[in-house]
């Protein structure tokens, strides 16, 4: 194989000092960055793992309820997400409701579905387990991860457990044989300029909460962002050879 290739293998990991990772069994009466709507915690059902859950009796006078793990430590990185959950009734009660399993990267404004669970009988101690991609979660971004019950019918309680979100390392493939693109000046006033624009496919631009506001197509090195309020926003462009880069820069 050719040299250049050999290179851009290599593979280059930077780091942010930010990362998010908890493990979080609430065996301890304090559980930081969780928000609890109607859950609880308590050891008087039995636990997953070890002795306390948090939990939530549904039935017609309680017919919803969640947690919420709220974090801004995050790296851009991909997430990865577990958690146990079981419901139990009393003698009599029945299971039938729904939960949500969600993520906001905007602070709770909105969020993004990632399953819906059917309850619909007795269940033991089950790991949900799933993943958020890298780059879904911008650096710093104000994330929520949020589990939810809604009551259908019956009399029982859901009860949620052994909490682990960890968040890989970024990690970028430099490839030396290629020209990058230098955006100037940052910050800048309205317009933008770019390198090497024939190597450019599209450039789109992001609040710093990874909502997308622009993307243009790339036909000169001159960016016009007049529209934009003075702040901070994140420029990512998408090369032609498949290759991505975003920079953070100012409006003024």
């Amino acid at each position: 194989m050719k040299k250049k290739l050999l290179f851009a293998s290599l593979i280059a990991s930077f780091f942010t000092s930010a990362q998010i990772n908890v493990n979080e069994g609430f065996e301890n009466t304090t559980y930081p960055g969780f928000t609890n709507m109607s859950f609880f915690r308590s050891s008087v059902i039995s636990a997953c793992v070890g002795s306390y859950t948090i939990n939530r009796e549904f039935w017609s006078g309680g017919t919803t309820g969640s947690t919420t793990f709220g974090s801004s430590a995050s790296n851009g990185g991909k997430l990865n997400i577990s958690f146990q959950y079981k419901t139990h009734i009393y003698s009599g009660g029945s299971v039938n409701g729904t939960m949500k399993i969600e993520y906001s990267v905007d602070g709770g404004q909105n969020y993004q579905a990632l399953q819906t669970i059917n309850l619909n009988a007795v269940q033991s101690c089950t790991t949900w387990s799933g993943s958020i991609p890298q780059g879904d979660i911008p650096i710093n971004a104000d994330f929520k991860f949020r589990v939810s019950g809604q009551w259908v019918s019956g009399d029982y309680w859901l009860l949620i457990d052994d909490f682990k979100i960890s968040q890989d390392a970024v990690l970028a493939t430099v490839d030396f044989s290629r020209k990058e693109s230098k955006i100037y000046p940052n910050p800048f006033k309205d317009v933008i300029y770019l390198d090497n624009p024939e190597l450019i496919r599209s450039v789109s631009i992001s609040d710093v909460s990874g909502r997308r506001l622009k993307t243009m197509k790339i036909t000169s090195r001159e960016i016009k962002l007049s529209e934009l309020d003075k702040g901070n926003y994140i420029l990512t462009i998408d090369y032609k050879d498949g290759g991505r880069n975003s920079s953070k820069v100012i409006k003024q």
